[in-house]
C-alpha cells in the first residue's frame, strides 16, 4: 500500500481528532469531484447512447460502451473510494500512542 493512501487510512480513522480536520475535508472533497465527474461521464454516454444508439461515435469509437467504459476506468481518485475496505468499527480504533498525540494538539500562543 503506497504512503499516500496510509496517510489517508489514518486522517479516516483519526478524523475526530482537531488536527486532521482540515484534510479529513480534503480528502471528501476529492472523492466528491471525482464522483461528480464519473456521474457526468456516464450521464454523458447514456446522452450518447440516447442520441446515436449504437453507431460508432466520433472519431471512429466504438461510442456508447467506449464512453462507458472510460467512465468505469479513468477514475481520478479511486484509491480513496477504496479506503472504506479497511475502516473497522469505530470502537476498535486504537488510541493514538501519547507522543503522537502530543504532536498533533494545538497549540495556542498568548
Amino acid at each position: 500500500m503506497p504512503q499516500s493512501v496510509q496517510a489517508a487510512l489514518f486522517i479516516t480513522l483519526y478524523r475526530d481528532k482537531p488536527a486532521v480536520q482540515p484534510a479529513f475535508r480534503l480528502l471528501t472533497v476529492l472523492m466528491d469531484i471525482d464522483e461528480t465527474l464519473t456521474l457526468w461521464r456516464y450521464r454523458h454516454a447514456l446522452m450518447v447512447e440516447r442520441m446515436i444508439g449504437l453507431k460508432i461515435g466520433t472519431g471512429g469509437s466504438s461510442g456508447h460502451a467506449y464512453l462507458q467504459m472510460t467512465a468505469e476506468r479513468h477514475r481520478i481518485f479511486s484509491d480513496l473510494f477504496r479506503l472504506s475496505t479497511f475502516l473497522i468499527p469505530r470502537s476498535a480504533v486504537p488510541e493514538l500512542p501519547a507522543p503522537i498525540q502530543k504532536q498533533m494538539r494545538f497549540v495556542y500562543a498568548s
